[in-house]
């Protein structure tokens, strides 16, 4: 081979050599760029994490709570302004409802506290007793 060639073969090998570089160079420039993206998409989700944890989680779990509430009052309750039921006795139809139906329970003062609040018609606390509905028989 001609000692041309030979320089000629050399600096193309060079030149490719100099390519595949520059190509691994751009490559390792995009891996590094989509690891400090995955990086900061990573930090992202924890913070949504926390907040979810921190503010959104309770707010669901009192949703529950309420919902757990309400149904019972839909579907154990009939509206009876003569009635009267004792706390105790709708608290413990309350319970056997939940375990009937896998709803959440309450502790009693949040179940009195949110039933309270039901409305068309409200309960009325008295003595003991709550004042304006009376269970259905056969409770759902």
């Amino acid at each position: 081979m001609d000692p041309s060639e030979k320089i000629n073969n050399t600096e193309q090998k060079i030149k490719g050599l100099e390519q595949d570089l520059n190509d691994l160079r751009q490559g390792l420039t995009l891996v590094a760029d989509y690891y400090r993206d995955l990086q900061k998409m990573s930090k992202q989700q924890d913070a949504v994490e926390a907040v979810d944890e921190i503010l959104a989680r309770p707010l669901v779990d009192e949703d529950i709570e309420f919902e757990g509430i309400w149904k019972f009052h839909e579907d154990s309750l009939i509206a009876d302004s003569d009635s009267r039921v004792p706390f105790e006795a709708m608290y413990n139809a309350f319970l056997q409802y939940c375990q009937k139906n896998g709803r959440s329970v309450v502790d009693l003062d949040a179940f009195e506290f949110v039933f309270a609040r039901i409305e068309n018609p409200t309960p009325v606390p008295d003595r003991g007793e709550w004042i304006g509905y009376r269970l259905r028989q056969e409770c759902p």
